[in-house]
């Protein structure tokens, strides 16, 4: 079973990852742009990974055993479903959404102004 919080750490750590390994490539673009004689007067490409949507359906597992507990302390993660088939045999209205809207990083330090 996974854990909800999980999942969203993980998405959200492999988008970190995905626009890491495109500023590596552009970095990469950068060098041969520049010294190549007709490349270094084009503008060299990058992706952004802001403005993207995800969308993911899941269902809870324990809900009922995690929003009862007596200790105010504890707090039981939450079990979720996130397989496609499993989530098919349920029915639809214990299936839950969830969209992450990445928008683009505006103001963000880099390396270079810090």
């Amino acid at each position: 079973m996974a854990v909800f919080q999980d999942i969203i750490a993980a998405v959200l750590s492999e988008v970190i990852l995905a626009q890491h390994e495109a500023n590596l490539t552009t970095q990469q673009l950068v060098e041969k742009y520049r010294n190549h004689p007709l490349l270094k007067y084009l503008p060299v490409p990058s992706v952004s990974v802001g403005g993207t949507e995800l969308t993911l359906h899941y269902a809870f597992v324990n809900a009922d055993e995690a929003t009862s507990s007596n200790d105010a302390e504890e707090v039981m993660p939450l079990e979720v479903i996130v397989d496609a088939e499993r989530l098919a045999k349920l029915p639809p209205e214990s299936i839950q959404t969830l969209t992450l809207k990445l928008s683009p990083q505006v103001d963000v330090p880099t390396v270079a102004n810090t």
